[in-house]
């Protein structure tokens, strides 16, 4: 019979791996929520107009990335290929952006039909924030330093940050209109996709990676001399802030991000170790998105971190403290509810400790070699004679002592100076 294949592009990653995923996933929850921010779950399937009206109708996610399907009732789903519409919607519904300011997260799979290579996955995992009801820029202030904080926990291979400001909805207007009139008459020396988003998102035309397209734009109007005063005095306040707090960063006009809802401040967190697909972390502000999900106008703005990329952006020598661990030995299968018995006592004693019981007899010699193998920093050894007495053998794995024999009450607290250190 045929052997059953994932499907190309999907997200899987397995058990040793996994270990890592859950301990940066740990860590970012621990951190989203010393800001005070609060989870939300989400639902993975949307209507199709949702990201249509939010995304861009004439954006790549658009046409050429959903997973989009029919129900059974004709309505047009989409498997998410963003969360922050998505956030935004279900706060609406909930009736939280009625109730004054609130910080928000939530982390899952999205999905997007790409050509798979490493740090691109057609299901990739995210984990994001979202604030809404935040005008000052005080609050991309707190998201890009509680981003710097999680980023400089972890082992990343020389990450970086880049800033730039799009400016107004009505600066973007006026940039736009300029630079549609400067590349139109040398369109032809534009790359194809370049060529399309002329005449819709053009402002990612910015962010083209070929050679001879960024050559034409050398020459081309910049967005910052379009700015409004006010878009001038929060895009200075931001550099001002980060300056203070010695959060380095460079400014890169041409760092526009890949959705049509942004306005003003925007920034990419990168890594020298990902390749062409650097960035693992990126936001901005949104403040027209809200009404055009039927909401009232409400400031917006949030962040994603991929964490597919930041695991890859990860030093090859990183490591995570691991849980210590024990493992319980029964020498005859008629003791298997003593074994139980102190298995459960030092779980209930301690959160943090794996403890393993196979609950059968086992051959002493090859369960040991297999634990000091596995890491295990003890064994546990039952056998009649330590059921007689009411006492255990206990064995630290980390050490060529031999065995000794313990209460209960003493390998509890055995294990407590351990875990103390």
């Amino acid at each position: 019979m045929k052997k059953i294949q994932k499907i190309r592009g999907m997200h899987e990653v397995n058990p040793s791996d996994s270990k890592i995923w859950s301990k940066i996933t740990n860590k970012i929850i621990q951190i989203f929520e010393s800001y005070s921010y609060n989870e939300i779950r989400l639902p993975t399937i949307e209507s199709t107009d949702l990201f249509q009206r939010t995304v861009g109708e004439l954006s790549d996610i658009v046409n050429k990335e959903m997973f989009t399907f029919e129900s059974k009732s004709g309505k047009s789903l989409s498997l998410r290929p963003e969360g922050t519409a998505s956030c935004l919607r279900s706060a609406i519904d909930f009736g939280l952006t009625d109730q004054g300011p609130i910080r928000l997260f939530y982390h899952g799979p999205m999905f997007r039909y790409e050509r798979p290579q490493k740090g691109r996955s057609r299901e990739f995992y995210q984990l994001s924030v979202e604030a809404y009801g935040f005008d000052s820029i005080n609050i991309e202030f707190e998201m890009i330093e509680m981003s710097y904080k999680i980023f400089s926990s972890l082992d990343i291979n020389n990450f970086f940050l880049e800033i730039n400001s799009l400016g107004s909805i009505e600066t973007q207007k006026k940039f736009s209109k300029a630079l549609k009139d400067y590349l139109e008459p040398i369109k032809d020396k534009l790359d194809e996709d370049s060529r399309n988003r002329l005449g819709s998102n053009i402002l990612r035309i910015l962010d083209s990676k070929n050679t001879a397209t960024q050559e034409v734009l050398k020459k081309a109007p910049k967005i910052a001399d379009f700015y409004d005063q006010e878009s001038i005095d929060k895009f200075e306040s931001l550099q001002s802030k980060l300056n203070e707090m010695n959060i380095p960063f460079s400014i890169n006009q041409k760092l526009v991000r890949g959705l049509d809802y942004y306005n003003d401040v925007v920034y990419e967190w990168k890594s020298e170790a990902l390749g062409s697909q650097n960035t693992f972390c990126a936001g901005g502000r949104y403040d027209s998105l809200s009404k055009s999900l039927g909401g009232r106008d409400i400031p917006a703005t949030g962040f994603s971190i991929g964490l597919d990329r930041l695991v890859f952006s990860l030093l090859d020598d990183h490591k995570f403290e691991s849980k210590k661990s024990v493992i319980v030995i029964i020498l005859e299968n008629n003791l298997f509810k003593d074994g139980s018995k102190i298995s459960e006592k030092i779980r209930s004693e301690f959160d943090s400790i794996v403890v393993r019981y196979d609950g059968q007899k086992s051959n002493l010699k090859t369960q040991l070699k297999k634990a000091i193998r596995e890491k295990y920093d003890f064994a546990i050894i039952l056998g009649s004679e330590e059921v007689k007495k009411n006492v255990y053998a206990l064995k630290n794995l980390n050490l060529a002592d031999n065995q000794i024999t313990l209460s209960e009450e003493e390998i509890i607290q055995t294990i407590r100076n351990f875990i103390n250190g």
